[in-house]
């Protein structure tokens, strides 16, 4: 996953910051910079910017108007968001599918107004009284049901204690100071520093078998946090891989060091992981479209998996 750059970070402030703006006209210039974050210096920059935005033909009548009188700021949008809005059909279904989506997650402070934009476009779809079952869509997940007792132990800075069963089948009791919770490719992860390993570590919600708050005072997260993904150490394994071209995410999606022809029309990747029973996984999932160059062990667990697999059918 990439980390959002300077430039995705303002985009995303601004785009909060407009509605904002709209419904406290004259507000101060320092409260402005205190709700978001930013000093006063950047905030006049990013109204600057709102002055250039709007829709083609930018003159005037089509552009966001912004004002600055002393201290006090207010934006006026251009006559278009005057018109009502006319969304396509399948606009209407990707908004309410998206909002559905985030409205049902246990424990985000959004879900209330998202249930109720839901709700409207329900409405506008001529949806009938109580036949909002037309259209659902349910992403909960295993570990969802940690997220609000989590967030508040983030908030309060509270250490948790939590029964882990990790990727290779272990199972341990850790203290963790709480960081972050992230979505990352489907799954919730819990960020923090975990006081058995002594350092940073990412877990998954959906491995939890049990979750303790314990009371403890926790230590202020670092300013940066990385997301959750494999930060390859020193000593870990590297893997290669010649791939076909249907296998060709994997260069997308693991941390690679090293892509390069192979014969036919095969690609050589060179990774690395921290646990060779995942590369293993990995490439019985792969199946034909990936073959085993180094190292030795890991042809032999990928055997191993498979003869193990094809038991269990045999047995079924």
């Amino acid at each position: 996953m990439t980390r959002p750059t300077a430039t995705l970070r303002r985009l995303e402030r601004i785009l909060v910051m407009v509605p904002w703006l709209l419904d406290q006209p004259g507000v101060g210039i320092d409260e402005v910079a205190e709700r978001f974050d930013v000093d006063r210096e950047e905030l006049l920059d990013d109204l600057d910017l709102l002055g250039y935005c709007g829709l083609p033909g930018y003159g005037g009548g089509d552009l966001i108007e912004t004002s600055v009188f002393g201290d006090q700021v207010e934006v006026r949008m251009a006559h278009y968001f005057k018109r009502p809005l006319r969304l396509s059909v399948r606009e209407a279904v990707t908004l309410l599918l998206a909002a559905r989506a985030l409205g049902g997650v246990e424990g985000l402070p959004e879900s209330a107004p998202l249930t109720r934009a839901a709700e409207a476009l329900e409405r506008l779809l001529g949806a009938e009284a109580g036949a909002g079952a037309r259209i659902a869509i349910d992403l909960a997940a295993a570990g969802d049901e940690h997220v609000p007792e989590l967030r508040d132990a983030i908030h309060r800075r509270r250490v948790v204690r939590l029964t882990y069963r990790s990727g290779d089948g272990r199972t341990t009791t850790r203290e963790v100071e709480p960081w972050t919770l992230a979505a990352v490719g489907g799954a919730w992860y819990l960020q923090g520093h975990c006081r058995l390993a002594g350092g940073p570590r990412d877990f998954r919600l959906d491995r939890i078998r049990e979750l303790d708050a314990t009371g403890q005072a926790a230590d202020a997260p670092p300013e940066v946090i990385p997301p959750p993904v494999y930060r390859p150490a020193h000593g870990d394994p590297s893997v290669v891989l010649d791939l076909a071209p249907a296998a060709r995410w994997v260069i997308e999606w693991a941390v690679v060091d090293a892509v390069e022809p192979a014969r036919d029309d095969r690609t050589r990747v060179t990774l690395r992981t921290a646990d060779l029973d995942w590369a293993a996984r990995m490439v019985l999932r792969l199946g034909a479209d990936a073959a085993v160059v180094a190292p030795a062990e890991l042809a032999v667990r990928v055997g191993e998996l498979a003869r193990a697999t094809l038991e269990r059918y045999r047995r079924s």
